[in-house]
């Protein structure tokens, strides 16, 4: 396995990680702004980044297949605009260090449509094993501090399941283009990524006169969001090019290590409004349950 490769996938879970501390910084210093005005931001400024990758990346033969490619792309930036909704939402009233881990309950419901919905998967006793792990690695996260409110641990089931389909029409996606003759794992990953970008940031701009687009500083505090998100994604795309998806997706659980790091750091660095402050047995409880949502995905993908 690269070296490398498993950097890049640390790497993107850091930045990963961090984005979400940003975006939970615009949403509470900007209320007004709401988490549709900080979707629409972030997007249109990470659409405009993907606009000018894309040339890069394009070829043309794309164009006359474009009926095979564009509804299994849309459909999955649907989904993850819906997933990256609810998550924010659910900012407002949780801190980041213990909503990010969450994310890895994404597992159950990826398990529950593969082998429930689509019938497209059948699990052993490893996977179900992962399943118990997250779902307990849930309930430690839940008990590690002030309980989640109830509206906010639906919608991270929410972001979840949005998070899933996405997933599932990425994977799509990328055997579509690959269909099409665009060879390589780290051009078909950078396509799909300049394409998918460029259709959340026309999304953004459609939503920009609903959710409002004035206030200069609203913009530039939804920017650092944008800015980490982006680089994570270049830096797991790196990631999968040097040592798989499967090894990639185990790289990038330990961004909720990397949350309850941040979370410590700014809680001692005065930024309460951001992270409260907590004992170090609750960050211990939040460590532990880190780690066991890594150890599921890790059970969960071994074959």
């Amino acid at each position: 396995m690269s070296i490398v490769g498993v950097i890049c996938g640390l790497v993107a879970a850091l930045f990963m990680a961090l984005a979400f501390f940003c975006s939970s910084r615009a949403i509470r210093l900007h209320p007004e702004m709401g988490s549709l005005g900080l979707l629409a931001r972030a997007h249109v400024i990470m659409g405009g980044i993907a606009l000018v990758a894309l040339p890069l990346f394009w070829q043309e033969h794309l164009w006359q297949n474009l009926r095979l490619w564009l509804p299994i792309t849309l459909a999955g930036v649907l989904y993850y605009l819906f997933g990256q909704a609810c998550l924010f939402l659910a900012q407002r009233k949780v801190d980041s260090s213990r909503l990010v881990p969450l994310l890895g309950l994404k597992l159950v419901i990826l398990a529950f449509l593969n082998a429930v919905v689509f019938r497209s998967e059948q699990y052993g006793w490893l996977q179900i094993l992962a399943i118990i792990c997250t779902l307990t690695s849930a309930v430690m996260l839940n008990r590690a501090g002030r309980k989640i409110p109830l509206a906010s641990f639906f919608l991270v089931i929410l972001a979840c399941t949005g998070y899933s389909l996405s997933d599932t029409c990425i994977k799509r996606q990328m055997e579509v283009i690959a269909s099409l003759g665009v060879e390589g794992l780290a051009l078909q990953s950078l396509l799909c990524t300049c394409l998918s970008y460029t259709l959340s940031g026309i999304a953004g701009l459609l939503l920009l006169p609903v959710a409002g687009w004035k206030g200069r500083q609203s913009w530039i505090d939804a920017a650092p969001f944008a800015l980490a998100w982006i680089t994570g994604i270049v830096f797991l795309f790196a990631c999968f090019a040097l040592i798989g998806t499967v090894n990639g997706n185990i790289a990038q659980s330990t961004r909720g290590l990397w949350a309850i790091l941040a979370g410590y750091i700014l809680a001692k660095a005065g930024l309460t409004y951001l992270e409260e402050q907590v004992s170090w047995q609750i960050i211990l409880r939040r460590v532990i349950a880190a780690i066991l949502m890594v150890l599921a995905i890790l059970l969960f993908n071994y074959r």
